[in-house]
């Protein structure tokens, strides 16, 4: 059992770092251009896209979520729409 253990450890850690997805990691500095512009469907692909966010939601000021994820960028917006900051979480 001793030998067959150390085995065992490196197959299972060779099967967890090459099988799946990677995650992504949202870059929200990336949105920063995009502050002071209507968030249309276009400006919203596009801080999705250049975010390397898998997802992309939209908060209107003093709306929060206690949701967190590191594949997400979100689009905090005013109440004409107007992107005010853009975050990942």
């Amino acid at each position: 059992m001793s030998v067959l253990r150390p085995v065992l450890c490196l197959v299972v850690v060779a099967a967890l770092s090459g099988c799946g997805e990677k995650m992504m990691r949202c870059t929200s500095a990336s949105g920063s251009w995009a502050i002071g512009r209507v968030a249309d469907q276009g400006i919203l692909d596009r801080i999705q896209a250049e975010s390397g966010a898998k997802q992309v939601r939209t908060l209107t000021d003093g709306e929060t979520s206690s949701d967190l994820g590191m594949d997400r960028v979100t689009v905090h917006v005013n109440a004409q729409n107007l992107v005010t900051a853009v975050t990942c979480d």
